[in-house]
C-alpha cells in the first residue's frame, strides 16, 4: 500500500465541512473590510524567500523544500504567503501604481519541520496584506481583521500579544546593544542561538529553549530603545485598539520568526494548542518591497494557520447541510425519467443525487438519508403513468404529488 509522506494530511468530506466553514467565515470578514483575493503560485524562485525572509531564519536555513529544475534554476515550494504576494505586486505594474492595495489569500504552504500537533510539512494559511500606507491605522485594521475572523469562526480564549521592534534607524542601535549583552554570555546559548548571534541577534529573543529564555530576561528591552517616531506609531496602534475595545498584551520579546518585520509585530495565542500556541501572527514590513526592487512602499499583513484554527473549533458543531433531494426509482423507464429529472433540477442549481443501479426502496432511502437529503423524489411506475413525482419531506415525512414539469419550481420554493 502506498502511503502519504509524514507531515502531510488528507482532508475528507466530514472534515472538509469545518475546513470550508473556516475559509468562508474569513472571506466574509475580508469582504467587510474590502480586501480582494490574490492567488499566487505555490512554487517560486528560491530568491523570493531567501531575499525576503532572511538567510539566518530557521525557515530559510532549515525548513524550505528547495530543488533545481531541468534548467538548473533553484525553485522552492512556498513556506509562507507574504513574499509571493509582494513579488506579484512589484512585478505587476497595474497594481503597484495604485495608492493603496488590500489583498487576501489562502492556500498550502510547505516547511520541512518535525511533524507534530498543529505543525505539518504541508499546511494551509489564510492571510492579508495592505500595501501603500505607513499609517498606524492599518496596523490596527489588520489586527482587527484577525480578531473579527477569530470571533466569526467561534474561537474562544485567545490573547493578542503586541510589540514594536523599531525601524531601520533605531533597530540597528538596539541590535548592537543586544550583541553587547550576549557577547559575554554566548557559552550559555543553545547551538541555534550561537549561530543567530552573528547573523540576526534579534532572533535570540524568540528562542524557545529554556536556558535562552532565562537569559533574555536580563537583556535590554526593545521598548527602551525604539526611536520617538516608532514610539509614536506604536502608541497610535495601541490607541486604536483601546478605542475599539480589542484587548492586547504588550510583549517586549515578540520579534516573530521572519527578518522583514519592522515596527508593529503581533501574535494571536490560544490556550489549548500546546507548545505551538500561536494560530495567527503578523506585523509591519515597510522595507520589504524595496528588497524586491520595487519603489519604497510600506506594508503590513498577517497569516493564520487553518489547521490550528481547525483544532480550536474541533469540538464545535457546524451545520452540515446535505443535498436538496435524492431520487428513488425502480429501473427501466423510471431510471430514464430519473436521469432526465436530475439533469433538469441540476440546471436549476439544485443538488440532486440518485443510484443508477436497481435496488429496493429501503436501500435507496438509506442512501439518501446518509446524504442528508432534505427531500426524496419517488419515480415509480405509477408516478410515470400519472406524470407526477411523489415528493417526501425528510424532516416531517409529509408526502405530496408534484407534476414533473413543476418539480424544479416547487423544490426551489421550499429549499432556498
Amino acid at each position: 500500500m502506498i502511503t502519504k509522506p509524514a507531515g502531510i494530511e488528507d482532508i475528507f468530506p466530514d472534515q472538509g465541512v469545518k475546513w470550508r466553514y473556516i475559509i468562508e467565515s474569513a472571506e466574509k470578514i475580508f469582504k467587510v473590510y474590502n480586501y480582494k483575493e490574490i492567488i499566487t503560485p505555490t512554487m517560486e524562485f528560491t530568491e523570493v524567500f531567501s531575499r525576503s525572509i532572511g538567510d539566518a531564519t530557521d525557515i530559510v536555513s532549515k525548513e524550505m523544500f528547495t530543488f533545481e529544475d531541468r534548467g538548473g534554476r533553484s525553485l522552492t515550494l512556498r513556506p509562507e504567503g507574504t513574499a509571493g504576494v509582494v513579488r506579484a505586486y512589484v512585478e505587476n505594474g497595474e497594481y503597484n501604481r495604485l495608492s493603496l492595495c488590500k489583498f487576501y489569500y489562502n492556500g498550502p504552504m510547505f516547511r520541512a519541520e518535525k511533524p507534530q500537533k498543529g505543525r505539518l510539512r504541508q499546511f494551509h494559511q489564510l492571510g492579508a496584506e495592505v500595501f501603500g500606507s505607513n499609517d498606524p491605522y492599518y496596523d490596527y485594521e489588520i489586527i482587527s481583521v484577525v480578531d473579527s475572523i477569530a470571533k466569526n469562526i467561534g474561537i474562544e480564549k485567545y490573547s493578542i500579544m503586541l510589540n514594536s521592534i523599531g525601524c531601520r534607524e533605531c533597530k540597528p542601535i538596539y541590535t548592537d546593544k543586544l550583541k553587547d549583552f550576549y557577547n559575554e554570555r554566548t557559552d550559555k546559548l543553545c547551538d541555534d542561538c550561537k549561530k543567530r548571534f552573528s547573523k540576526n541577534p534579534l532572533r535570540l529573543l524568540d528562542c524557545k529553549n529554556e536556558s535562552c529564555r532565562e537569559l533574555r530576561n536580563n537583556a535590554p528591552k526593545i521598548s527602551d530603545h525604539i526611536c520617538s517616531s516608532c514610539k509614536e506609531h506604536f502608541e497610535k496602534v495601541c490607541s486604536c485598539l483601546d478605542n475599539s475595545g480589542i484587548k492586547y498584551i504588550i510583549d517586549n520579546y515578540l520579534v516573530r520568526g521572519l527578518d522583514y518585520y519592522t515596527r508593529t509585530t503581533f501574535e494571536f495565542i490560544a490556550e489549548n494548542l500546546g507548545s505551538q500556541n500561536a494560530f495567527a501572527g503578523g506585523g509591519r514590513y515597510d522595507y520589504l518591497i524595496e528588497h524586491f526592487d520595487g519603489k519604497p512602499t510600506p506594508g503590513v499583513g498577517f497569516a493564520a494557520g487553518i489547521e490550528r484554527m481547525f483544532l480550536l473549533i474541533e469540538n464545535r458543531e457546524i451545520n452540515n447541510t446535505g443535498i436538496d433531494a435524492y431520487i428513488i426509482h425502480t429501473g427501466g423507464d423510471t431510471l430514464k425519467k430519473t436521469i432526465e429529472l436530475a439533469l433538469e433540477l441540476r440546471k436549476n442549481n439544485l443538488s440532486i443525487d440518485f443510484d443508477p443501479e436497481v435496488k429496493g426502496f429501503k436501500a435507496q432511502f438509506k442512501k439518501g438519508e446518509r446524504e442528508k437529503a432534505s427531500f426524496f423524489i419517488i419515480v415509480g411506475e405509477d408516478e410515470l403513468l400519472e406524470g407526477k413525482a411523489s415528493v417526501k419531506k425528510q424532516d416531517s415525512g409529509e408526502q405530496l404529488k408534484v407534476p414533473f414539469n413543476e418539480l424544479a419550481g416547487y423544490l426551489l420554493s421550499v429549499v432556498r
